[in-house]
């Protein structure tokens, strides 16, 4: 999550990844587009949504007179204050809001007004290179789009994926320059309550986008763009057996392989497609292990056998069917249509949704209840070669 955005306002460019409280007065007090308030024409209004709801008061410098702002979110009055002209307020809260405000003096309403993104140019920016988390949040973008008819940029590290699919909203790589935006929503896993409504760890990937587009949430499989070319000539199945966490992995001893061995035992070639080599017997590497024979490759499999990592979202936008092994994460945390999910609810399981742990990505063997212990890693351990096969022959 180390993108750079920045926005220019007024032909300034200005980094808005972090600032002081001063320098943000620097940067917002800038107009996105000045109002005129029916008060008085010495008074002016900007506001935006930028990192957050932010107004600012402007009027005539020898007027000392106070005024009094409050905002509101779905209704719920969530701040007020007193200000002189030539002063502004910011909320902390970055995620969506359906705002509206009142500015009044000597108790009497001399404006109200409600926030509304239509015509207006909106940026989102995608915090996260993670394949599964472009995959999963891009749909939810042009919901957004058609919900607010706006003007909609959007920044991912997949764009090549989404530019065709999506044409009603502009693409730009991560840290390009926006122009003239009128509020900014930024979409990841911050662990920060001004940046999300919840703890990301404990709803479904996919309501992350929605929670901070203010979205209701439903599961949507994204369009994605490619062109499939044949690569072999025969009857197989694909499977990933890495990922990029020890706790995603299928610990249980020699299980790959004697999946391996029942689908030989089908009729059926397997061709690996992760990146990383594998040791497994009878089993085809992808020598081009590039994003665009990868995707051929899974296009022309019979179905997807992997673990929850970017290469089953993948194989779900491409729609094929998954078969995931996944005990550490809850049933809904990942897509739920098209894929027979294997778990073991007997055991420890679900610790990337529990609200107790937080996972440690510096920590390749990232248990946070049995680490070192003879129940390490006991929710992949015990799911069973069996059990997946059982999902597999309901599929040939």
């Amino acid at each position: 999550m180390d993108t750079l955005n920045n926005i220019i306002i007024n032909d300034i460019e200005y980094d808005i990844t972090s600032y002081s409280t001063e320098q943000t007065k620097n940067k917002y007090i800038l107009s996105f587009g000045d109002q005129l308030s029916n008060y008085s024409s010495n008074i002016r209004y900007h506001y935006h949504n930028v990192d957050g709801f932010f107004i600012e008061v402007n009027g005539n410098e020898n007027d000392s007179s106070v005024y009094s702002i409050e905002i509101y979110d779905n209704n719920n009055l969530v701040y007020s204050d007193s200000i002189n002209l030539n002063t502004w307020i910011k909320l902390n809260k970055q995620y969506y809001g359906n705002y509206y405000f009142l500015i009044k003096k000597d108790g009497n309403i001399i404006h109200s007004e409600e926030l509304t993104l239509q015509n207006k140019r909106v940026f989102i920016s995608f915090e996260s290179k993670s394949l599964g988390d472009n995959i999963a949040w891009i749909p939810y973008c042009e919901e957004f789009r058609k919900k607010h008819n706006c003007q909609l940029i959007v920044s991912t590290f997949w764009n090549k994926f989404f530019i065709e699919p999506y044409p009603n909203i502009e693409f730009v790589e991560p840290g390009t320059v926006v122009n003239n935006i009128f509020a900014l929503y930024r979409i990841g896993w911050f662990w920060n309550n001004y940046k999300e409504p919840e703890k990301p760890n404990l709803i479904p990937l996919q309501k992350s986008a929605t929670n901070i587009l203010g979205l209701d949430f439903k599961e949507l499989k994204p369009s994605i763009y490619y062109i499939p070319k044949k690569v072999y000539d025969f009857k197989y199945i694909t499977i990933a057996t890495h990922s990029t966490a020890g706790c995603k992995y299928w610990h249980y001893p020699n299980g790959w392989q004697q999946i391996v061995d029942y689908l030989n035992y089908k009729g059926y070639k397997v061709v690996h497609v992760s990146k990383e080599n594998t040791d497994l017997e009878n089993v085809i590497q992808i020598e081009d292990s590039s994003i665009e024979n990868t995707m051929s490759v899974i296009h022309n499999s019979e179905f997807f056998i992997g673990l929850s990592s970017g290469l089953s979202w993948l194989s779900w936008a491409l729609n094929k069917h998954v078969i995931m092994i996944s005990n550490f994460t809850s049933p809904d945390h990942e897509f739920t249509s098209n894929c027979s999910r294997i778990t073991n609810p007997d055991v420890c399981n679900g610790c990337w949704n529990n609200p107790m742990f937080m996972f440690d990505k510096s920590d390749w063997y990232w248990c946070p209840e049995y680490k070192n212990t003879s129940r390490h890693f006991e929710c992949h351990k015990t799911i069973t070669p069996e059990m997946v096969i059982e999902s597999i022959d309901n599929l040939l």
